[in-house]
Formats: C-alpha cells, sequence, structure tokens
C-alpha cells in the first residue's frame, strides 16, 4: 500500500476537508504474479463528518525482494482517492452556534452600556444577566460538532501550529 495525505483547509472549520489517496495490490510470490483486486472501499466516516470515495484501476511497475534478489513486475492495482469533509449539517450547526455566542455577547455591552448609562437603579436580576452570559458561552462552544481548533474564528485558526 502507498499512502499520499493532502490536509487542505485545515484551519477554516467547520469547513475543513482532507483528502487521501492510497494504491493497493496483491502479488502472489511463489509465481511472481499479481492478483486482481477485486474491490477496495472506504470504511465508516468519522462522526460528523462525510466520505467520497473514486476507485480507479491501474497498472504499477513494483520491485520487491522475493529473497532472490530485487524483482520488478506490472502489477494490476486500484488507486482510491478519499475526500472527507463535514456534513452540511454540522456546517450550519456550527455557524448558527457561533452566531448565537455573537449574539450574547452583544446584549451583555448593551445590558452593560444600560447600565453605566441610566441614572436610575436596575434590578439586581437585570445586573445578573451578563455574568449569566458569560458562563453561557462556554457551554454553547462544547456543543460545536467535531473538535474545532483552540482559537478558531470560522474561518482561519489563530492558534499556533506545531
Amino acid at each position: 500500500m502507498n499512502h499520499l495525505v493532502d490536509y487542505f483547509n485545515t484551519n477554516v472549520a467547520p469547513f475543513d476537508a482532507y483528502s487521501l489517496s492510497t494504491s493497493v495490490l496483491v502479488i502472489e510470490k511463489a509465481t511472481n504474479e499479481s492478483i486482481p483486486v477485486v474491490t477496495f472501499a472506504v470504511g465508516e466516516a468519522p462522526v460528523n463528518f462525510g466520505v467520497s470515495s473514486i476507485e480507479v484501476e491501474t497498472i504499477n511497475s513494483y520491485t520487491y525482494d522475493s529473497g532472490t534478489g530485487p524483482t520488478t513486475i506490472n502489477a494490476d492495482s486500484r488507486i482510491a482517492h478519499i475526500k472527507v469533509k463535514r456534513t452540511r449539517f454540522a456546517r450550519t450547526l456550527t455557524i448558527c452556534l457561533f452566531l448565537v455566542n455573537w449574539a450574547l455577547t452583544a446584549a451583555s455591552v448593551y445590558i452593560v452600556v444600560l447600565v453605566v448609562s441610566r441614572k436610575e437603579g436596575m434590578h439586581d436580576a437585570v445586573l445578573l444577566l451578563p455574568i449569566t452570559i458569560i458562563l453561557t458561552i462556554p457551554t454553547l462552544r462544547s456543543l460545536y460538532p467535531g473538535p474545532l481548533p483552540f482559537g478558531i474564528l470560522i474561518g482561519e485558526s489563530r492558534a499556533p501550529r506545531s
């Protein structure tokens, strides 16, 4: 098996996508002949991700050591081009939660401006509202489908890469 992995768009959650190409071939060492691969399929998708796959039949030149020295043969093989990306529901839910987080933040700022600018007194319940909102935002953040990187702002991640 040979693998080629491409991590394009990893820092633009929830619009991240991953690409993988892998080739499979089978050789019978006794006769040094390739055995045709009938099918090669992709397994189960990760949670909140969708998988699409395209298979292509190919003939590869393959060199291996059969015990008597290097042997090169033309082998029947299959290449699977696999693409993994978040489902439409996961993307929509993430954007909705993002908008709710910003709406709660704006509401909190609005309440603080009202309290500071008004001369008359406010009820204690109104003053506790910004604190309640601040405590709600991390809970909403934990509802995001799939692991989002720390520091993500719908689009490019501000988190340092290691």
